[in-house]
Formats: C-alpha cells, structure tokens, sequence
C-alpha cells in the first residue's frame, strides 16, 4: 500500500543494482536532491535515503508507520 502512496506522490519504481528480489526501490528527483525509498518484501520497515542515487544517505530507518517524516515526501518543493 505504501508503494502505491508513493507513486502517487510522484515516485517510481527503479531496478535494483544487484536485481535481489529483497525489495523494491522508488526514487523521485528533486530539484536539489533525490528522496529513494526502499520497501522490504515481507516487512513493514522502511529506508529513506536524500541525495544521489549512488552516494545518498540514509535518513530514516524503521517501520513505516513510526514515521511520520514519510509525509515530507509528498512535498514537491525539493
């Protein structure tokens, strides 16, 4: 259900580097960073990572109903 809510915040999906089958990564551009987010198969934890695609850095870390940060996403401002 969140890779739903996130598609509609205007993230998609994008291939893993490795193709693992551990979950799925949806990444949005922004205008001065990216914002990817990484759903688990079989879990209700998150990672949120800002900044390049290869060198971003995780701001968030846990189940994704703890965080209320995931709203942020939706802003379109960044």
């Amino acid at each position: 259900m969140l890779d739903k809510q996130l598609t509609n915040a205007g993230f998609y999906e994008i291939a893993s580097p490795d193709n693992s089958p551990t979950g799925i990564t949806l990444i949005r551009p922004g205008r001065r960073e990216s914002v990817r987010v990484f759903l688990p198969h079989d879990s209700t934890e998150v990672e949120v990572y800002t900044g390049s695609l290869r060198d971003g850095r995780l701001v968030y870390q846990g189940p994704a109903e703890m965080a209320a940060q995931l709203t942020l996403l939706t802003d379109r401002s960044n």
